[in-house]
């Protein structure tokens, strides 16, 4: 069969063609998605020597063998309430997730500059999504 197409071609066609204008609409939408970004992090000091690194916010969680954090900046994720932990005049119950060059983990706010006792550390996420 040659000459004009029949109704049934033509409207398979015109199918065919939104069909793909949606894919295409849908497809650069998805593109134009934004990435979720990564939780923001702080650069944070740590004052004390030979601080205990630990998997979590409590003294349940044994300290990381070998793992000791020292005068030094650190990367801080976040922070949430753990254990209370009392060296000389400082008392906090603030643990901070740091990464320090090895594996990440939680060390006491109570060795961190910057913070005050019973307080978090200022400029370190308290939402604790960000801690992952």
């Amino acid at each position: 069969m040659t000459g004009t197409p029949s109704k049934r071609t033509t409207r398979l066609r015109r199918t065919a063609v939104a069909a793909a204008a949606a894919c295409g609409a849908a497809v650069s939408l998805v593109a134009a998605a934004p990435a979720p970004q990564a939780a923001a992090t702080t650069t944070v000091y740590v004052w004390a020597s030979g601080v205990n690194m630990r998997a979590c916010a409590s003294f349940d969680c044994p300290p990381y063998s070998g793992v000791k954090v020292s005068r030094m900046n650190v990367t801080a994720y976040c922070q949430n309430k753990g254990d209370t932990v009392r060296d000389g005049q400082y008392v906090n119950d603030y643990w901070v997730q740091v990464d320090a060059g090895g594996p990440r983990g939680w060390i006491s706010a109570v060795y961190v500059s910057g913070g005050v006792n019973w307080g978090p550390i200022p400029g370190v996420s308290q939402n604790f999504e960000d801690c992952f």
